[in-house]
C-alpha cells in the first residue's frame, strides 16, 4: 500500500506531505484546487512521462517520493535483478525533475533508470479514470484473471499444460541440435573417418616426439659420446704404464693419511671424505660402463627414427596440434563418429516422443480451454450484474476466447495453433456500453468515468485475487448521482476491504464512505497561490460533506444531512 507522498516544488504545490491509511481514502476540494496534480504526482512517480512545465515557478526542480509497503515476491525478485537491498517489506521510490529536462530516479536510495519506476510500478498501482497503470485494460492480463477466478481447478491443469510445454520445448530444441548435428556430421563424415584410419594406423605414443628427438641426438653423436666414454673409464680405472689411473692415485693418499692419523687427528675427517669420494667414483665407473652398454650403434636405427619424426612431424603440422592433442583428438573423433551413427535412431525416438508430448498438450488445452468457458460465462453474468448497480444498464460484456492460427504449432482438425505455457487460448474482454453498438476491447473505453465504473465493477468482482495492493479511481462520479453514486460508493469500499483505494471525487456520497478523507485546497499567500492537502476529521469532515451537498453555502439543513450521511456509512461498512 501507499503510506506517504511527497511533493515539493510541483504545479501549485509548494511542500506536502500525505500519509494514506488503509481502506477507501476520499480526495476532495473545489473544481481548481489540485486534485488531478496529485494523480500526476504519483503517475509520474511511477514512471509516466515528466515535463519540466511541472516545477513550481520560480524554482530548479520538482521532487516527489512515495513510501509503499509490500508483500509480493515479484517485488523483492525485482530489486533483487537491480541490486537493491530490501528494507523490511519497504519501497522508497524517488523522482527528481529539473528545469534543464534531465530526470533523477531513485528506489531504495540507488539510482534507475525511468523504465525501472514503469516497471515495479506496474506491481504496486492501478489508476482508474485518465488510462494511465490500468492492468485491466491490458488484454495481456486478461487471461492471468480468468485463471485466477477459476481458483485451484484451472490453476492444476495449468501445471499439466505448461509442464507439457515446456517438455515440447525442450524435444523440439533437442531434435534441432541433433538434426543440425546429423548435417553437419553428412558433409565431414567420409573426412572424419580418413583421420580416425590415418592416426590409428600412425600408432601415435605420449611424448612420443620428444623421446626420439632424444634418442637422434644420441645416435647422431655417438661415437663422440663412445670417445668421452672409454676416456672417462680410462682415466679413472684403467689407465696404462705411463697414466696412473685417478682411483689408484686416490687409494695411495687414503693410505697415505691412514699411515698418521693416529698421530695426527685433524687429518680423520678428509680421510673420510676421500673414502666416501673413492666409493662414489666406483659407482661412477659403473655407470658410465653401463652407458658404454647401453648405446645402440645400428646406423639403420637413426634411419627409423629420422622416418618416424617426420612422420610425426608432418601430422602436427596438417592437425596443428601436439602429439598429446592428436591422442585427445583421436578419442574425441572416434566418439563423435560413433554417435553420429546413432544419431537417426535417437531422432527417430525424439519425434515419436515430441508426437506423445502434443496429444497430450492438446487433451490438457482443451480441458482448460473448457473450464475457462464456463469460468468465463459466470464472469459475464457477474459483470452484468455489477454493471446494472452501477447505473451501467444496456452494457454488454463478453469474454473472448479463441485460439490464434499459426505456421508452428500443434494441429488440431487440420488447422495448425499457436502454443504457450498457458494453453492454446488468447483470452480479451469485450465489451459494448450503448445498446447496438459492436463489442469492442476494454481497451478501447474513452470516457473517464466509464471506464472507472467498469474498472470498478472488474475489481469488486476480482477483488480477493487480484494482487495489486492500491487502486485510485479518479472521475469515476463523472455523468452520475444519487442512488448511482451511493452504490458506487459501497462498491468502492467493498474493494477497500481487500485493497487500499485512493478516490478523487465530487460525489458525498462516495465520500461519506471513505475511512480517511483529505481536503485539497488553495490559499494565497503574499500573491502566490499554493495547493495543500489535509486530513480532516469529526466536524470539518462533517463540514466538507455538507459543501459537497450544497455547494458553497453551508447550512444547518445540509449538516444534518452530512452527519446522517456519515452515520449511515458506518452502518453500511460494518455490514461487509
Amino acid at each position: 500500500m501507499l503510506l506517504k507522498l511527497i511533493i515539493k516544488d510541483f504545479a501549485l504545490i509548494d511542500d506536502i506531505e500525505i500519509d494514506f491509511k488503509r481502506g477507501l481514502n476520499i480526495l476532495t476540494g473545489e473544481t481548481g484546487a489540485g486534485k488531478s496534480i496529485i494523480i500526476d504526482a504519483i503517475s509520474m512517480i511511477l514512471g509516466e512521462r515528466a515535463s519540466s512545465e511541472y516545477i513550481r515557478s520560480g524554482r530548479e526542480s520538482s521532487v516527489l517520493e512515495a513510501v509503499f509497503e509490500y508483500d509480493n515476491e515479484a517485488i523483492s525478485a525485482f530489486l533483487r535483478e537491480l541490486g537493491i537491498e530490501e528494507e523490511d517489506n519497504t519501497l522508497i521510490i524517488s523522482r527528481q525533475i529539473t528545469d534543464q529536462g534531465k530526470n533523477y530516479c531513485r528506489i531504495n536510495g540507488k539510482s534507475v533508470p525511468v523504465s525501472a519506476l514503469k516497471s515495479i510500478g506496474k506491481y504496486l498501482i492501478d489508476i482508474h479514470g485518465q488510462h494511465q497503470h490500468q492492468s485491466l485494460l491490458n488484454p495481456e492480463r486478461h487471461l492471468e484473471m480468468l485463471d485466477l477466478l477459476g481458483g485451484d481447478e484451472i490453476a492444476n491443469i495449468k501445471k499439466q499444460v505448461g509442464g507439457s510445454y515446456r517438455s515440447i520445448l525442450d524435444t523440439v530444441q533437442r531434435l534441432k541440435t541433433l538434426k543440425k548435428s546429423r548435417e553437419e556430421f553428412f558433409k565431414y563424415k567420409e573426412r572424419l573417418r580418413f583421420e580416425i584410419d590415418e592416426l590409428e594406423k600412425a600408432q601415435l605414443k605420449p611424448r612420443e616426439d620428444i623421446l626420439l628427438e632424444e634418442e637422434r641426438e644420441v645416435l647422431a653423436h655417438s661415437e663422440k659420446i663412445m670417445k668421452a666414454l672409454n676416456f672417462s673409464i680410462f682415466m679413472l680405472y684403467e689407465g696404462d704404464e705411463t697414466t696412473a689411473p685417478v682411483i689408484d692415485n686416490l687409494c695411495r693418499i687414503i693410505n697415505a693419511l691412514e699411515d698418521v692419523k693416529g698421530y695426527f687427528k685433524p687429518v680423520e675427517q678428509p680421510l673420510a671424505s676421500l673414502k666416501n669420494i673413492l666409493y662414489d667414483m666406483e659407482d661412477v665407473v659403473s655407470t658410465i660402463r653401463e652407458c658404454v652398454k647401453s648405446i645402440d650403434f645400428d646406423p639403420g636405427r637413426l634411419d627409423e627414427i629420422h622416418t618416424r619424426l617426420a612422420l610425426l612431424d608432418r601430422l602436427k603440422s596438417k592437425y596443428n596440434m601436439s602429439i598429446e592433442e592428436l591422442l585427445n583428438y583421436k578419442e574425441q573423433a572416434a566418439s563423435n563418429l560413433e554417435e553420429a551413427l546413432n544419431l537417426d535412431d535417437e531422432i527417430s525416438k525424439l519425434e515419436s516422443s515430441l508426437k506423445e508430448l502434443k496429444e497430450n498438450y492438446i487433451k490438457y488445452s482443451i480441458k482448460l480451454h473448457d473450464l475457462r468457458k464456463k469460468v468465463a460465462a459466470a464472469f459475464e453474468k457477474d459483470i452484468f450484474k455489477e454493471l446494472n448497480d452501477l447505473g451501467m444498464k444496456g452494457t454488454k460484456f463478453s469474454v473472448d476466447i479463441k485460439w490464434a492460427e499459426a505456421d508452428a504449432g500443434v494441429e488440431i482438425n487440420g488447422n495448425t495453433y499457436k502454443m504457450s505455457e498457458n494453453g492454446l487460448d488468447s483470452v480479451e474482454f469485450l465489451i459494448s456500453t450503448n445498446p447496438g453498438e459492436p463489442l469492442k476491447p476494454l481497451a478501447k473505453i474513452v470516457s473517464g468515468g466509464e471506464a472507472s465504473r467498469i474498472m470498478l465493477a472488474l475489481k469488486n468482482i476480482l477483488a480477493r485475487i487480484d494482487n495489486i495492493p492500491c487502486l485510485i479511481f479518479d472521475e469515476i462520479d463523472a455523468g452520475i448521482g444519487g442512488r448511482i453514486s451511493q452504490i458506487v460508493g459501497e462498491k468502492l469500499a467493498k474493494v477497500a476491504r481487500n485493497h487500499q483505494v485512493l478516490c478523487v471525487t465530487h460525489s458525498p456520497q462516495i465520500a461519506s464512505l471513505g475511512d480517511a478523507h483529505f481536503y485539497i485546497s488553495k490559499v494565497v499567500n503574499k500573491n502566490k497561490t499554493s495547493t495543500v492537502v489535509s486530513e480532516i476529521k469529526g466536524e470539518e469532515r462533517v463540514r466538507e460533506i455538507a459543501r459537497m451537498l450544497g455547494g458553497a453555502e453551508i447550512t444547518s439543513t445540509t449538516l444534518v444531512h452530512a452527519r446522517e450521511m456519515l452515520k449511515m456509512a458506518e452502518d453500511i461498512k460494518k455490514n461487509f
